[in-house]
């Protein structure tokens, strides 16, 4: 697989249960699997971590492997640091959008966790 399906998206998008256990080292230890504000936009996934000393960011991004889980299904996943503004706009605006009734999200959050944006993609076999 090398692009979520649509239910997938869907449940990212109308669903707050996205868990995600990115690998601890390089010998592909797997973390636990811990909740995290997730939104979509197209076909890929974004996290962030508002925490700048966060384990499971540093670990996402360094080791970029791990797992997620949608709608109780554990899939593996790869995760890239996110460095580009114009998607960072994008994730921004999602994250207003999915989650502005909820009293954590702020502008001040939004604007102390850009540099630690992820995008999770479906990990690639490495028959592909």
């Amino acid at each position: 697989m090398t692009s979520w399906t649509h239910d997938q998206l869907h449940h990212i998008n109308h669903g707050n249960d996205f868990q995600i256990a990115p690998d601890r080292d390089t010998h592909l230890t797997p973390g636990r699997l811990i909740w995290i504000w997730a939104v979509t936009i197209e076909e890929d996934i974004y996290v962030r971590s508002a925490n700048p000393h966060s384990r499971w960011f540093a670990s996402a991004v360094t080791y970029r492997r791990g797992s997620v889980s949608i709608d109780g299904n554990v899939l593996p996943a790869e995760f890239t640091l996110v460095t580009q503004d114009a998607v960072k706009n994008q994730v921004d605006d999602a994250y207003r959008n999915k989650y502005a009734g909820d009293p954590h999200l702020s502008e001040d959050l939004l604007k102390n966790s850009r540099n630690q944006i992820a995008r999770v993609r479906p990990l690639r076999s490495p028959s592909t």
